[in-house]
């Protein structure tokens, strides 16, 4: 039978059932756990569509949806340092590489869909992948040291925290810049706060510790960035700064913790990791209950031979779906699942890896970026950055055939 004929005839318009009119709470629901990118799809439908879609109530529904760990499809993975790229957390099949609107390829933090990304020079600016909006932080020169004190200028660091104040509905950025002097002695360090509200920087009290030289600074958790610092004689100490109260304060760590071990703090499933590194053999510990010592739990154990007897660094990501498993980045080089029952790994193959990356869990939301994160617009796409820019070009090109035309009209009297 060829393929164009149909065996049975197709039912009259007026034969086909008419779907059902479903509950308006149901459509929120099924809508609600959709991608992000096929909920921007969907605002072409209809003007009602689009304007539930964009509407602020509908964005932070659909947001809360994503932050579940189950029954959505919006968690992926977004890599960086050797260009910026997307893994689906379901399926783990290939690296999708990214085009962020500037070139950057420094991922700081991710924070409800909204990525903290660093471009030339270290600027900053936040960038939601799904949307494709972002936003260019203002400029903020330092005002810190006093004038007299002689720095190196050639030696300023620069760190950036990411988080979301859930009291003020704020998104806020921490820099701190750190002085030291020609002999590369501590001099003090520069905070200032960027709040995504009000679309500014504001100075406030010295962050009091050297900076540390490690990628996990800032480590976002419950409205404050954390990170391990060594203070009174190489003691180390789990150091939180509250994005809100603008405050230092400490973080308990568990007990029975070895001597003689290397520190570091991550983040996993909205909660506090420690890890503890002791030769070969990395323990990670959860933080199940923010700031409570006792809700420390040990999440696993590992060491050769079920991790690279040359690794030397675990980053925890996420939880598989059924939660029996755990995603763990080793050495910033692979993917490795973590059965919690079995005590085994297994090498995931992510087809265009770079060989060299690292990673930060990511969840799709429709967060705009404008003065603000409640409502929808606002922020600049690629879109629109090329549309702009043809448009800037084609207007230099009429501006030079005009200038153009009137010096034939005038110097040779032609009729143009």
């Amino acid at each position: 039978m060829s393929p164009s004929v149909c065996s049975t005839p197709l039912p009259l318009p007026s034969q086909v059932p008419r779907m059902p009119n479903l509950p308006w709470e149901l459509i929120l629901d099924i809508l609600s756990r959709l991608p992000a990118t096929s909920l921007l799809r969907f605002r072409c439908v209809s003007k009602p569509w689009r304007s539930l879609i964009d509407s602020p109530d509908f964005v932070q529904m659909h947001l809360r949806q994503s932050q579940k760990a189950a029954g959505t499809t919006n968690r992926s993975l977004i890599l960086g340092f050797l260009g910026i790229y997307s893994i689906d957390l379901d399926s783990l099949d290939c690296a999708r590489p990214l085009r962020p609107p500037f070139s950057s390829s420094d991922v700081s933090n991710s924070c409800n869909g909204l990525v903290l990304l660093l471009g030339q020079n270290q600027t900053p600016f936040l960038w939601n992948p799904c949307t494709r909006k972002y936003k260019t932080l203002p400029d903020s020169p330092h005002e810190y040291p006093p004038p007299g004190i002689p720095v190196d200028y050639n030696a300023l660091y620069k760190r950036y925290g990411f988080g979301y104040v859930a009291q003020d509905d704020d998104y806020k950025v921490l820099r701190v810049v750190e002085f030291r002097s020609p002999d590369s002695t501590w001099i003090g360090s520069e905070a200032k706060i960027y709040s995504l509200k009000t679309n500014s920087w504001r100075r406030v009290d010295h962050y009091p510790f050297p900076l540390p030289r490690i990628r996990g600074w800032g480590v976002h958790v419950n409205g404050a960035v954390h990170t391990v610092l060594s203070l009174d004689n190489y003691y180390q100490e789990i150091v939180a700064f509250d994005l809100r109260t603008e405050k230092h304060y400490t973080i308990p760590k568990p007990d029975l913790l070895l001597e003689n071990v290397e520190l570091s703090v991550d983040e996993m499933a909205g909660c506090l990791c420690l890890l503890v590194r002791k030769k070969r053999r990395i323990n990670i510990w959860i933080m199940k209950e923010y700031h409570v010592k006792s809700s420390w739990t040990k999440l696993l154990s590992i060491a050769p031979p079920l991790i690279d007897e040359h690794c030397s660094l675990i980053s925890p990501l996420a939880y598989s779906r059924r939660g029996d498993e755990v995603l763990l980045n080793c050495d910033d080089e692979k993917l490795v699942w973590y059965d919690l029952m079995r005590k085994t790994t297994r090498d995931v193959d992510v087809q265009g890896l770079p060989f060299r990356f690292y990673a930060e869990f990511f969840v799709g939301s429709l967060l705009p970026l404008e003065n603000g994160c409640r409502g929808g617009g606002g922020g600049e796409d690629e879109i629109g950055i090329t549309r702009r820019a043809t448009r800037q070009k084609n207007t230099k090109v009429n501006d030079t055939r005009k200038k153009r035309d009137d010096f034939l009209s005038k110097g040779f009297k032609l009729v143009l």
